[in-house]
């Protein structure tokens, strides 16, 4: 028979205490909530760094397709630049020039056709315009988005007074700009997250006279570009 003062250790050995049991959960608590917040943060920081990679993406590709085109605006091969190739408003960038189409080889420095095939061509117009935070490009009778979380989009126009081929200022538009004059074009792009809810409080926001409040992040991107058919 085991004897008593063995039963008596082996009786207090056996099991938790109360106070044991809710000291332990009380400290399993503060480590799982240490675990969960840590989990947020993680994803917070993310979701941050994920919409900042696509911002960063969207504005560089928005600026270097909208400036390719800008750059090429006016050319039609080894014909003299013809007027009317550019036109701009509050809310569309209008841009003529031999995008697509293959230029007559013969005819050299004369001045452009308006009514022939290459310059009537639908690949021969390109209008830039935003629809829905999209950033459109329309050729061809196509609307093409290619990219989006734009929100708004302004052209300030680079206008040459003395025939030098270089701005003399820079201006947005209204009614009566003279295109003709036009030497460049500074482009401004809002973009923001595709996400919400990125900040810690509502930031508000002011591009081209208009207010963004929420907690979306944003961004400004901006080039000039020069036409380069219109310079001697």
């Amino acid at each position: 028979m085991m004897p008593f003062s063995s039963m008596k250790i082996s009786y207090q050995q056996r099991g938790l205490s109360l106070i044991e049991i809710m000291v332990a959960m009380l400290i399993g608590t503060f480590l799982l909530g240490g675990a969960i917040a840590t989990f947020i943060n993680i994803k917070q920081t993310y979701r941050i760094q994920e919409n900042l990679s696509r911002i960063q993406e969207a504005g560089w590709l928005a600026i270097e397709l909208i400036g390719r085109d800008i750059r090429m605006t006016g050319y039609w091969g080894c014909l003299k630049p013809s007027t009317g190739d550019l036109y701009g408003d509050e809310v569309r960038l209008i841009l003529k020039a031999a995008f697509v189409v293959l230029m007559p080889t013969a005819n050299c420095e004369d001045s452009v056709n308006k009514s022939t095939s290459y310059y009537l061509d639908k690949t021969s117009t390109v209008v830039y315009t935003i629809n829905n935070g999209v950033l459109r490009r329309e050729t061809n009778n196509i609307n093409n988005d290619i990219v989006e979380g734009v929100e708004d989009m302004v052209f300030q126009y680079g206008i040459d007074t003395d025939a030098d081929s270089a701005p003399n200022y820079y201006m947005p538009y209204y009614s009566g700009v003279d295109f003709e004059k036009v030497v460049s074009i500074k482009v401004s792009m809002l973009l923001s997250s595709m996400d919400d809810n990125l900040t810690d409080k509502v930031i508000p926001y002011h591009f081209n006279g208009a207010s963004k409040s929420d907690r979306r992040l944003r961004r400004v991107y901006s080039s000039t570009f020069m036409l380069r058919n219109r310079h001697s």
